[in-house]
């Protein structure tokens, strides 16, 4: 008997154990298949993002994130607000809701549901024609970072996903877009060599060709340099110049037959893939920025 009753309390003690770990697994937001709390709830309970709330329900959110339904939230203290030079209060309403909004997606999106180098559309609808502001994303084992901001953890709520920002997110222009994808990084350098090109790619209506950097090297080799700033400027604004369209948005839809850059004109064929001037493929179409476009390509223009 003694020995029945000893295994029946080891029994339940581990059971109790086991009840308790999961309710702190479920509650931390470590993956927890049982969430308790709403997105309101959890920010609120959580404390010290009274200006982020705020700025929520300004943009009229605030029912998306006390109601049924999926959304995401990329979470931003307080703290982390005044650490980053960001006040809220210093903005006008627009600005308000526009940089809350970058800060949110639509659905819930759990950390394997983002690509591990890829875009996804954020809630600000702040680029040309009311499109939808993009977030580049990158995937480190569970963690994933937001245009190369962290988040430091996450936590899955009854109505969808909140992350914790390490940083706040910046309502991005086409140079900050070109910034934010690191397989770009030949490609910026060649837009921050020009100061009149570096100057357009943050105000107007544009479009550019951003060449990604597995081509772009390839390119070079093929010129004898190591990197773009090696190439003579002539040579170096030819190749960038083909590669933008200023004052002009041409979305995915748009990209058939000849189009004008500010340097030659391109063709573009569209198919399974747009194919542009016969071998240079579009292999992401529409990353939207507040003043234009980018479309993502695997070779230089020539």
């Amino acid at each position: 008997m003694i020995n029945k009753a000893r295994i029946y309390v080891l029994v339940m003690l581990a059971t109790i154990s086991l009840v308790s770990l999961q309710s702190c697994k479920d509650d931390s937001g470590d993956g927890g298949n049982q969430p308790t709390k709403s997105i309101s709830e959890y920010m609120t309970s959580e404390g010290g993002y009274t200006e982020f709330l705020a700025a929520l329900e300004l943009a009229g959110l605030d029912g998306k994130i006390t109601g049924s339904g999926g959304f995401t939230i990329l979470a931003v203290s307080d703290l982390q607000l005044a650490d980053d030079g960001v006040d809220l209060s210093s903005m006008t309403n627009a600005e308000q809701v526009a940089f809350v909004k970058y800060h949110c997606i639509d659905g819930k999106k759990e950390p394997k549901d983002f690509t591990h180098t890829g875009y996804v559309s954020s809630e600000s609808n702040t680029g040309p024609n009311n499109a939808k502001l993009s977030i580049y994303t990158e995937i480190t084992g569970e963690a994933v970072r937001f245009n190369g901001k962290s988040a430091t953890t996450n936590y899955e709520a009854t109505n969808g996903m909140i992350y914790l920002m390490a940083n706040s997110l910046k309502v991005p222009t086409l140079l900050d877009q070109i910034a934010n994808n690191p397989n770009l990084s030949n490609y910026k350098v060649g837009v921050n060599l020009e100061a009149a090109t570096k100057t357009a790619l943050q105000t107007g209506d544009n479009t550019v060709f951003g060449i990604n950097d597995t081509e772009f090297v390839k390119y070079l080799e093929t010129q004898n340099v190591i990197r773009i700033a090696d190439l003579s400027p002539s040579a170096r604004r030819a190749l960038m110049n083909t590669t933008m369209i200023f004052g002009e948005v041409k979305t995915k839809a748009d990209l058939t037959g000849t189009i004008s850059t500010e340097g030659e004109d391109i063709t573009a064929v569209s198919g399974a893939d747009i194919t542009l001037n016969g071998n240079v493929k579009v292999i992401r179409s529409n990353v939207f920025a507040s003043n234009g476009v980018m479309h993502i390509i695997n070779g230089v223009l020539k």
